[in-house]
């Protein structure tokens, strides 16, 4: 009974069972901290993937929107240059028109001046 109460201490408490209550805790928080510090490490890897994944939307928005704007910028070329071919058409034949007006009204004021003044007749 005398190493009994030595390893009580004196108190009525086993001191083995206080140490062996204290290295559990230590090893349990041991535990935690290690747990504690995977679990940063998982949060910081995933903030890491997420932040690549987020610039890799963010290039793909900028290349499509690139893209939507060149097609765009070339739709309006496209149309411009139809709109530009349209009125030199129209341009174009507004001349012949006037070219053919004026052709005939300088053969019909020759006619005139032949007949007033050649012939002696009046209109």
């Amino acid at each position: 009974m005398g190493a009994e109460k030595s390893a009580r201490g004196g108190h009525g408490r086993d001191h083995r069972t206080d140490e062996n209550l204290l290295h559990l805790i230590a090893d349990k928080e041991r535990a935690l901290e290690a747990q504690l510090t995977a679990t940063k490490a998982d949060a910081a890897s995933l903030v890491a993937q997420a932040r690549a994944e987020a610039e890799k939307i963010q290039n793909k928005a900028r290349d499509t929107a690139a893209a939507a704007a060149r097609e765009q910028e070339q739709r309006v070329a496209a149309e411009v240059a139809r709109i530009q071919n349209e009125l030199t058409s129209r341009g174009t034949r507004e001349v012949e028109t006037l070219r053919r007006q004026a052709a005939e009204a300088q053969a019909q004021a020759v006619q005139l001046v032949v007949d007033r003044i050649v012939k002696g007749t009046s209109a």
